[in-house]
């Protein structure tokens, strides 16, 4: 189907642009490779989930957004990266520590904050009812992406190497599900 194909297509760009980021000699060239990998993994994901809106498969696109999440490793770091970089400011390598948001900070009998440690870490804290909330927030240190899962930093490329390595696994039972519906 077309749908199948065009999943299968994301995944062989993606595939070709995290390569063509490790065969790099310019930073800034390989940096520009791994975000356009990003593109093209998400891709994959929401031309899934757009057959579960059309009811092309016999699950709610909630529902299928949740067997993703299990099966894709950094998931919501790959969402966040995409929407961080079309969405809200655009994905750079910076120096230093970055932080993006929408993150608000809401004072209740007490206080709320939010700091860069001396090792570059993100930390909140909050006193009383006060709240630290944040909208998908992304903390860069150069190519590399605060996960809270693990409380510390990972590589965008070892993101996407884990990540795609379990797209077929993902296309798999994508595919079991399409077929169930047509």
């Amino acid at each position: 189907s077309p749908r199948m194909e065009g999943i299968e297509e994301q995944f062989e760009r993606a595939k070709f642009f995290l390569d063509e980021s490790q065969t790099s000699q310019d930073r800034l060239g390989r940096f520009r490779r791994l975000v356009a990998s990003i593109y093209f993994a998400r891709a994959i994901v929401e031309l899934m989930l757009e057959a579960a809106y059309k009811q092309e498969v016999p699950k709610s696109r909630d529902d299928l957004g949740q067997i993703l999440v299990k099966i894709l490793p950094h998931y919501m770091l790959i969402e966040k990266l995409r929407i961080h970089d079309f969405h809200r400011f655009g994905l750079l390598e910076r120096q230093g520590v970055f932080i993006g948001g929408p993150i608000k900070l809401i004072a209740s009998q007490g206080y709320a904050s939010l700091r860069i440690t001396p090792e570059g870490d993100p930390e909140s804290n909050t006193t009383g009812n006060s709240q630290v909330r944040g909208q998908r927030p992304l903390t860069m240190k150069g190519d590399h992406v605060f996960d809270e899962d693990i409380n510390g930093y990972i590589p965008i490329d070892s993101i996407l190497t884990e990540y795609l390595s379990a797209v077929p696994e993902a296309i798999e039972e994508f595919q079991k599900l399409f077929t169930q519906e047509s």
